[in-house]
């Protein structure tokens, strides 16, 4: 089964032809330029799409996406809350300090002491500094992924060790 990596999510129509506006996960938008087909993927994981990209454009911090069969907003409005996938053969290479979203997702936070944190739950795209949010024994955390707390991401490993300096882990 072919691993999937998500580029975005579909938030609603955009126009009356059939397009979609995309929420992207990635900081480039221009990544989406060199595509030529996507998945889409239900919230609930059961039904995927696969759809050839007939148009794209970029609009504010969004993209937007002209798929092949989806000509008017009702159709448009069916996909609201897709995710759209790639086949991780699809992605662009990055930079030495670039990761992937769906790449730290379940990693393991250790701290200088060498003691775990917690696990990955999610990265909240804030428009500025990325948030880890990570899932420890007995609450969560939020870590900014800047480099005064991250220290060293390992994703062969799946480890992120961070220092939490200024009391964050407090908050």
């Amino acid at each position: 089964m072919e691993k999937l990596i998500s580029l975005g999510k579909i938030t609603k129509n955009q126009g009356n032809k059939g397009e979609v506006r995309v929420a992207p996960f990635t900081d480039d938008l221009r990544r989406f330029e060199f595509l030529e087909e996507v998945i889409l993927v239900s919230p609930d994981q059961q039904k995927k799409v696969r759809k050839v990209i007939e148009d794209i454009w970029l609009h504010k911090n969004f993209v937007i996406l002209k798929l092949e069969n989806i000509d008017d907003i009702g159709e448009a409005l069916e996909y609201r809350n897709y995710e759209v996938k790639i086949k991780e053969d699809d992605l662009l290479p990055l930079a030495a300090d670039e990761f992937y979203v769906d790449d730290l997702i379940d990693a393991t936070v250790i701290l200088p002491d060498e003691k775990v944190l917690g696990r990955v739950l999610d990265v909240i795209d804030t428009g500025g500094t990325d948030i880890l949010i990570i899932q420890g024994e007995t609450k969560e955390y939020m870590i900014p992924m800047s480099k005064e707390y991250i220290k060293k991401i390992d994703i062969k490993a799946n480890e992120i060790f961070i220092d939490p300096v200024n009391g964050i882990l407090n908050l």
